[in-house]
């Protein structure tokens, strides 16, 4: 009977380092690579907050004041109260079972 030989500690030590360093070597690039993946959107994120700004800017540029009265005066339009006026409402018929038709009523109030 042949008696086996222990394999020395050092030897099992070394494969246990390399493979948890092949693994830790592993996570290490994946993070890194998420963070170029994150600086990246974050880029996104802030040019698409100064497109929505500037484009709100021009929004309430249009609103404004000046812009109004330019573009009633140009299409000859006036922002007076009508003496005449009225109120309609609109009926929804698919609300009501007894309604045999799918068109909307309107009464004036």
């Amino acid at each position: 009977m042949r008696i086996r030989r222990k394999k020395p500690d050092w030897l099992l030590n070394i494969a246990l380092a390399t493979v948890f360093l092949f693994c830790y070597l592993i996570i290490y690039c994946k993070a890194v690579a998420l963070g170029y993946k994150v600086s990246e959107l974050e880029k996104n994120c802030q040019q698409l907050k100064n497109w929505n700004q500037y484009y709100r800017s021009l929004i309430l540029r249009e609103l404004s004041l000046e812009r109004v009265k330019l573009r009633m005066e140009k299409n000859n339009l006036s922002l007076t109260i009508p003496e005449t006026w009225r109120i309609i409402s609109f009926d929804d018929p698919l609300g009501e079972t007894e309604s045999k038709d799918k068109n909307a009523h309107a009464a004036e109030k």
